[in-house]
């Protein structure tokens, strides 16, 4: 039998102190650690309906910056999204629905925005490619490219694909042995052998700089596979790239400067979207929030951020964006969402069924990096009832049952009470720093399991210790509930930016304060203020989640759906 100290530390060190938007009025150049934590999601293509996939990138982004939020809430943070609503693919789209190209972008555009809205993402700026801020920065960056000798007008043929809107080298096709047509290796889509006058980049020209930024920066991208994979591509050797598309053929899009009968090749017109969101070019780059903290985008598109958007980047000799992170897809039964397939998840109607909190606690914890994940509305509500309600939400009406005292135990943190050893606090002081190291590397499901593994923890630690039994010894009852409690109380704090709704309301079940719950109460016994008058009946904080015929899944009705416990 071991004393169970209470455990020490230093001061918390303060919290950076960030500068206020550089678009007021400051006028010095923003430092590494003060300027903006500035994450983006990829801009969403038009030409379809939100599914899925795009909620998953929403909701990533939206927890880099709901984290970081947290984390130093000195700093101020910008999220943008927004939908890329240019180029053949978008005109062709409008065409097959009868409708003009504006109207048709617009309706599509607001589509989106509903969903970032719905979803309550904390975007900052819902930023669209036909946006006047927007057609400034494109021309001024190909205009900066033309200046440093990246540009040239020539004759360009090969394999170009409709849906991707790129052409691709022929090392990158292949021909369908069933059907006989020429596709992308990257994404299956046909690709058509097409000739015309282009404007080109050169990105042969900056292959050497691309390649030596990339040896320089090996956490550019996460994973590391597909690192690895953009490196190897570009040791291998980069074709000049076609930036822009006779207005013969494609005549919605940005104006090439200086030459009205080409416009802008869609990618380079897209990726400027995170240099417009930024203020680039009203204000100089060096007031700007740039360069970007994190990208979160798909496994599609790496080679147009992982190679082009650096190279482009890299000619107008402006500062590439400091990460990468690169999700993998949902699957449906092992196959790619399609619409042809009639697979495509209906984002909007997912988060009214289920709850917006337990579907992004769903997307946090059942995706990754290194492969694609499978959906069922079933997991979500696995999900949710398994650890959500039955161990989360029950370890705190536990611990608010209304035969126990919170406060009493709260305040008996320095008493000194004989207790089997157990690593359970130093796991709960330890918590933050366990789930920074993976946020840093962008592995939410192993930071969820972290928290997980520490509710479970606590609830099998009570249920070792039985101090519903120990009501005639309030000292030793207390020692248990204590650590309980903070375990209780620390992973809520932790769980804020994944779960901001759920968490919140735990933490009103357990009284604590609303300014106590910053990072800096995040440690075993930094807030001994919590739990006064949490100890009553019902007003559990967590409710059961049902299927849509009325069963919590394994097979239970609406009636066998267990209640939440209390003792």
């Amino acid at each position: 039998m071991l004393r169970l100290a209470p455990l020490r530390r230093a001061a918390p060190a303060p919290l950076n102190r960030a500068a206020a938007y550089l678009r007021q009025s400051s006028t010095a150049s923003p430092a590494a650690d003060t300027k903006p934590y500035y994450v983006t999601t990829p801009i969403f293509y038009v030409n379809a309906a939100p599914h899925i996939g795009h909620l998953h990138s929403m909701v990533y982004a939206d927890l880099f910056k709901k984290w970081h939020a947290w984390a130093d809430p000195a700093r101020p943070t910008f999220l943008t999204t927004g939908t890329d609503e240019h180029g053949m693919k978008v005109q062709h789209a409008a065409n097959a629905a009868g409708v003009p190209t504006r109207p048709f972008v617009d309706a599509a555009a607001a589509k989106f925005q509903a969903l970032a809205s719905h979803a309550e993402i904390a975007a900052d700026r819902f930023i669209r490619t036909t946006d006047a801020d927007h057609l400034r920065a494109s021309q001024a960056l190909w205009q900066k490219l033309q200046e440093n000798g990246y540009i040239y007008k020539g004759e360009h043929s090969g394999w170009y694909c409709v849906s991707d809107e790129t052409f691709y080298p022929e090392t990158q096709v292949e021909r369908d042995p069933e059907s006989g047509q020429m596709l992308a290796k990257e994404t299956g889509k046909v690709v058509e052998w097409t000739s015309e006058e282009n404007y080109f980049f050169a990105l042969s020209k900056i292959q050497p700089a691309l390649l030596r930024f990339l040896h320089e920066n090996e956490k550019f991208i996460l994973p590391k596979s597909r690192y690895t994979q953009v490196v190897r591509e570009v040791t291998e050797g980069l074709e000049d790239l076609s930036i822009s598309r006779p207005k013969s053929r494609c005549n919605w899009g940005i104006p090439v400067p200086g030459d009205n009968s080409q416009v802008m090749y869609v990618w380079l017109d897209a990726l400027t979207n995170y240099l417009t969101s930024a203020g680039f070019p009203d204000t100089p780059i060096e007031q700007t929030f740039w360069p970007a903290n994190v990208h979160v985008i798909g496994k599609d598109i790496i080679r147009f951020h992982g190679i082009y958007w650096p190279a482009f980047l890299l000619a107008a000799q402006l500062p590439p964006p400091q990460q990468l992170v690169v999700h993998c897809h949902w699957t449906m039964l092992g196959s790619k969402m399609s619409k042809s397939l009639g697979n495509v998840v209906d984002p909007i109607e997912i988060l009214d069924r289920y709850g917006i909190d337990s579907v992004k606690f769903f997307l946090a914890n059942d995706s990754y990096l290194n492969h694609d994940s499978d959906y069922e509305n079933e997991r979500i509500v696995e999900r949710h009832n398994n650890f959500l309600l039955n161990k989360y939400g029950n370890l705190v009406t536990r611990l608010c049952g209304p035969k126990f005292d919170l406060p009493r135990a709260v305040k008996s943190i320095d008493r000194m009470v004989d207790l089997p050893e157990t690593p359970l606090a130093r796991e709960v002081d330890g918590l933050v720093k366990t789930v920074a190291a993976n946020m840093e590397n962008a592995l939410t499901a192993p930071a969820l399991s972290a928290v997980q593994e520490v509710v479970a923890n606590a609830n099998n630690f009570l249920a070792t210790h039985e101090p519903w039994k120990l009501r005639q010894d309030p000292v030793a009852q207390d020692a248990i509930f204590r650590v309980a409690a903070e375990a209780a109380r620390v992973a809520s704090l932790v769980l804020v930016p994944f779960i901001p709704g759920i968490a919140n309301r735990v933490l009103d079940r357990l009284a604590v304060a609303p300014e106590m719950r910053g990072i800096e109460h995040a440690r075993y016994g930094a807030d001994l203020t919590y739990g006064v008058g949490a100890n009553r009946k019902g007003d559990h904080p967590v409710q059961p989640l049902l299927l849509e015929d009325g069963t919590k899944s394994r097979g239970w009705t609406r009636e066998e759906v267990p209640a939440a416990k209390e003792n």
